[in-house]
């Protein structure tokens, strides 16, 4: 698995002529070798591909135990930069790609400081974007995922009732994922009533708002298996609710399963974008002024990955790309609406929908 994915990289830093490529994101480490450090704000490890081989640079609070990687421990006396001064000489490399969208300025300077022999190439979004296309277990990964989500918020919409805050749901589902040795993707978005409105509400430093008698209720939550997340948003309504909300909701819904449908045919996430929209401005009479953010995003070891489907976005959508589709309707200072799942594009034209918990209305009555 980490040998094909490293062989793409390879094959790319040939047709680019470099000799090596420094990684210094966390992402894209455990992405090409399976190591993570505790935290991914930190720099706690680097990695090294060269045409022959594949080095990993951190201290001796980890443990390398991976037969592919020729682990370099980082001491006091043997940093990162003397390390690299030995394999740049020993393996005689005159070009050495870096990740220009991960590196810091002084990071850099350093290594021009000692690396004076060196070429030092900036490359962005290199590993990022062989991360789009997911191989067997990352699908199978991001599956599951999906499915564990999905059984949480059936146990979840268990407990919601009027006097149930925001925080109290949102505790309630990052509880339900621990406990079951899981994680959350992202801190749960719960947004009840004119929280919804706000597209990206969060619910920590809000008001936590508690349910009442017809409130409309934005739960948009991820769960992690393995590395890989989730992401889903699912409208819960309580009580009796008007004919508006519920025509709203329901075009919302078809908008966002023909969208969804597009995606077997259409490989351009603009034109994806825009389809969106015009079926929820034109068909649907919703102002463009109510959807005021992108259409979805690549899912995988992050949250939000390539590809981008939005109306700036350069990418192409290929078979084995996991996204999102999530079209929304916002009405400041009233309610907001939003559905969001989590999708597989498969070959021959066709998709799998991840998240499968039912995007019926769905109205408790307490």
């Amino acid at each position: 698995m980490f040998e094909k994915r490293v062989e793409k990289l390879r094959k790319i830093l040939v047709e680019k002529n470099i000799d090596g490529f420094l990684i210094s994101n966390f992402y894209n480490l455990l992405y090409l070798t399976g190591f993570k450090t505790l935290t991914a704000d930190e720099r706690e490890a680097w990695g090294l591909v060269t045409k022959n081989n594949i080095y990993l640079f951190t201290d001796s609070r980890y443990k390398v135990d991976n037969k592919l990687l020729t682990s370099k421990l980082i001491t006091p006396n043997e940093g990162l930069i003397k390390h690299l001064t030995k394999i740049v000489e020993e393996e005689k490399i005159k070009r050495l790609g870096f990740e220009g969208d991960d590196l810091k300025v002084n990071e850099l300077q350093r290594i021009k400081d000692f690396l004076t022999n060196v070429e030092l190439i900036s490359l962005e979004k290199l590993i990022i974007k062989i991360r789009e296309i997911k191989d067997e277990e990352e699908i199978n990964n991001l599956r599951n995922a999906c499915n564990v989500a999905d059984q949480c918020l059936k146990d979840i919409i268990k407990i919601i009732r009027p006097g149930t805050s925001e925080k109290e749901i949102a505790f309630k589902i990052e509880f339900w994922l621990k406990e079951k040795d899981y994680d959350i993707s992202f801190y749960p978005i719960v947004a009840i009533d004119k929280n919804s409105a706000v597209p990206h509400y969060d619910t920590r430093a809000g008001n936590n708002e508690n349910v009442k008698k017809n409130s409309i209720i934005l739960i948009d939550y991820g769960a992690k298996f393995k590395d890989y997340h989730s992401d889903t948003t699912r409208m819960i309504f309580v009580g009796k609710q008007s004919t508006e909300i519920v025509n709203i909701y329901n075009k919302l819904l078809e908008a966002q399963t023909k969208t969804i449908e597009q995606l077997k045919t259409d490989s351009s996430p603009v034109s994806v974008d825009q389809y969106c929209r015009k079926v929820l401005t034109t068909n649907y009479n919703l102002s463009t002024t109510t959807y005021p953010h992108s259409t979805g995003h690549g899912v995988g070891l992050q949250i939000h990955e390539f590809p981008k489907i939005s109306f700036t976005s350069t990418d192409v959508l290929l078979p084995n790309q996991v996204v999102t589709i999530e079209p929304g309707v916002y009405l400041n200072d009233k309610w907001g609406m939003r559905i969001e799942d989590t999708i597989l594009i498969k070959e021959n034209k066709q998709i799998e929908v991840l998240t499968k918990f039912s995007k019926q209305l769905l109205i408790i009555d307490h």
